[in-house]
């Protein structure tokens, strides 16, 4: 890594001195600091705190308000009554297969003769296929029922052969052009009275069910809430409202979820354990679950999917989840692959720098090329564009950044496309081979007239500046509360300033990560950096700034640990020999009869003696280096020990002290 290179930007959210709280917070025990969190997401009136605290599925909206349920609900029940063939038509990702599994579960326990089919990734592409429909239609099918696709359907539909109807539920933005058919439901029609419009596909499913209950039962629906839970999270939509409650009340009942294939998913990914009693964490879904359910439509059948969702066969269901983990781990390493060789295709072509970056190469795997554009975003923050061709005929997949519309870019090129669509930030598109170099020439003009360097630097929201003492166990644990936390609810970034880097390693059996130790005004706490590969990003003695998402470790205890999303060193000069003298002959005192923890002698050194815990961080960092300081680790516990030393010490031998000494700091011995 480029320590010089401005990585992000860091916004701080403006924390007025003095901000009074309102008292209503106080009242629902929210302490000072997560108020002022809230308060920044808009949540600044008790009725809004209310809602974001104790809405559950009672103050869901009425399915009836949804533009179509009446239509689409009296004639799924006149399809059950008559007897005839429905059939669910999904979507090959985790929501698509969690709609059409909601759906198969609710219409099958309404005593439904019902099916479902789901579109093969690389052979069919997305939504309705003529000849898919056709074929459903051969086999008997009278009723077709689509789940999370559809709603840019209308010239198929209208060419559905006679006698078989069609409903559409979708979320995606409709066109000008609807789909003419029994009903269409989608939250985002113009004239749709549903208050709510953020739902995932599986949530517009899950309101037809609620709507089916209503009408057939005289109750409402929470037969597949968990399901609702895994969709929305992993369909990454905004999780407010309707979503946050359907996410929320999921994610209570997968403990204990009657739904066998979800309960052995659970269990097969590791999420879920014999002593787990609760699952609160959104990130544990969207990292943990929905990956494995997503690679089987990424690189095998999504079919796996919806049948490992709705079997009543404990077997089954942990012979299916076993399956998604094997080809998830396919998966991966075919990612990884491709991964390497779009580096290598970058270098090749030249184009690492390029403010477009398209990368185009010979047969990889159409369902993981948008995974593969989202790590090279991560890594350059610029529009990526991967292409894979076979047969003359290239298939791209592409990530934006917020200042660049992706959809727009590829409208502008659509003269030397064979087809494309999408929306702002994805998109996808096929190109004939040999116009590949003139797209890459093409998005690079366009990019560099709409684009700016400043565009191309990500930024990090900052809730606040936090010392190291604020980021106290009881302060995490308050930030439970937020959960689950996903898209316009995001877990919580803070900034902290002049922390001192005692040590400094990479981690883990291939070394990608890294683990720092630093130290501030409440001692000493680990930093991990995931997934950094060989960067550095710090050094010991290092006085830094850090961006950070906090978080409790458990190892022997409970601890403060920070998860670093981006650091920045400070340049300082602070050190000199009486200082280290000074500080010497106090921790000799403090370790006089034996070995005592790195933790208990930060906090004495600060409080018996009043030393200043970065600079006294950076004197213990010069004492090891000189070997008059040792550090040893017991029980997942850090200790230092006093060492005798006989010779005479050069101070100017510490890089640390080299790094940090004033310029009048005398002799050096």
């Amino acid at each position: 890594m480029n320590r010089d290179k401005q990585k992000y930007k860091w916004h701080i959210k403006i924390h007025r001195e003095g901000e009074e709280i309102p008292s209503f917070f106080a009242s629902h025990g929210i302490p000072e600091e997560l108020a002022r969190i809230l308060m920044h997401r808009g949540i600044d009136s008790e009725e809004k705190l209310s809602h974001f605290l104790y809405d559950n599925l009672d103050h869901l909206s009425d399915p009836f308000l949804m533009k179509g349920m009446d239509k689409a609900v009296s004639r799924i029940l006149q399809a059950i009554d008559q007897h005839e063939k429905i059939v669910v038509y999904g979507d090959y990702d985790v929501d698509g297969i969690t709609s059409t599994s909601i759906m198969m579960r609710c219409l099958s326990s309404l005593g439904a003769d019902v099916g479902y089919y789901i579109p093969q990734r690389e052979k069919e592409g997305y939504g309705l296929n003529r000849e898919a429909v056709n074929h459903l239609a051969e086999e008997g099918y009278h009723l077709l029922i689509t789940v999370d696709c559809g709603i840019s359907s209308a010239a198929l539909i209208s060419e559905a052969p006679k006698g078989l109807d069609i409903i559409v539920t979708d979320h995606h933005t409709p066109p000008e052009l609807l789909p003419s058919c029994v009903a269409v439901l989608n939250p985002h029609q113009k004239d749709c009275p549903y208050p709510y419009k953020e739902l995932a596909g599986c949530g517009v499913a899950y309101t037809l069910c609620r709507g089916l209950y209503m009408k057939r039962l005289g109750r409402d629906y929470d037969g597949t809430v968990e399901l609702a839970a895994l969709g929305t999270i992993a369909d990454v939509v905004s999780l407010t409202g309707e979503n946050r409650i359907l996410v929320k009340e999921g994610m209570k009942r997968f403990i204990h979820t009657p739904i066998k294939g979800l309960a052995a998913l659970l269990k097969a990914s590791g999420i879920v354990h014999d002593d787990t009693t609760e699952i609160r964490r959104a990130d544990q879904v969207s990292f943990g679950l929905a990956p494995r359910l997503n690679a089987a439509g990424r690189i095998a059948r999504a079919s796996e999917g919806v049948r490992l969702m709705t079997t009543e066969s404990a077997e089954e269901a942990e012979r299916l989840a076993q399956k998604l983990c094997e080809i998830n781990t396919m998966r991966q390493q075919i990612e990884r692959d491709i991964f390497e060789q779009a580096k290598s295709r970058m270098a090749e072509l030249g184009i690492e720098n390029d403010m477009a970056v398209v990368v185009d190469g010979k047969d990889w795997h159409p369902g993981v090329i948008g995974i593969v554009a989202s790590r090279i975003l991560e890594s350059c923050h610029r529009p990526v564009f991967v292409i894979t061709v076979r047969d003359g005929i290239g298939k791209g997949s592409c990530r934006s950044i917020p200042a660049f519309n992706i959809y727009k870019a590829l409208s502008a090129q659509s003269d030397i496309l064979l087809q494309f669509g999408g929306h702002k930030m994805a998109a996808g598109f096929s190109i004939a081979e040999e116009k590949i170099p003139e797209l890459r020439r093409r998005m690079n003009r366009y990019a560099a007239s709409v684009l700016t360097e400043e565009d191309c630097i990500p930024v990090l929201d900052v809730e606040e500046e936090l010392s190291l003492k604020d980021v106290s166990l009881d302060f995490i644990h308050s930030l439970d509360l937020l959960e689950p936390c996903g898209a316009d609810n995001p877990k919580p970034l803070f900034a902290m300033n002049h922390a001192f880097v005692e040590t400094a390693r990479h981690m883990g059996a291939d070394g990608r990560h890294f683990k720092c130790q630093i130290s501030g005004d409440s001692g000493l706490v680990d930093a991990i950096f995931w997934g950094v590969g060989e960067e550095n990003p710090c050094q010991a003695g290092d006085v830094v700034d850090l961006v950070f998402e906090p978080e409790v470790h458990e190892w022997y205890g409970e601890h403060v640990q920070l998860i670093g999303r981006d650091i920045r060193q400070e340049e300082a000069c602070l050190l000199d020999r009486d200082y280290l003298v000074d500080v010497y002959r106090k921790l000799s005192l403090i370790l006089r009869t034996m070995a005592k923890p790195v933790r208990e002698v930060h906090y004495l050194m600060r409080k018996k003696y009043g030393f200043e815990p970065v600079k006294l961080g950076m004197a213990l960092a010069v004492f090891e280096e000189l070997e008059i300081l040792s550090r040893f680790s017991r029980n997942g516990e850090d200790f230092y020990q006093k060492r005798l030393v006989a010779r005479k010490l050069d101070l100017l031998t510490s890089s640390i002290y080299r790094k940090h000494r004033t310029q009048e700091g005398g002799h050096d011995e």
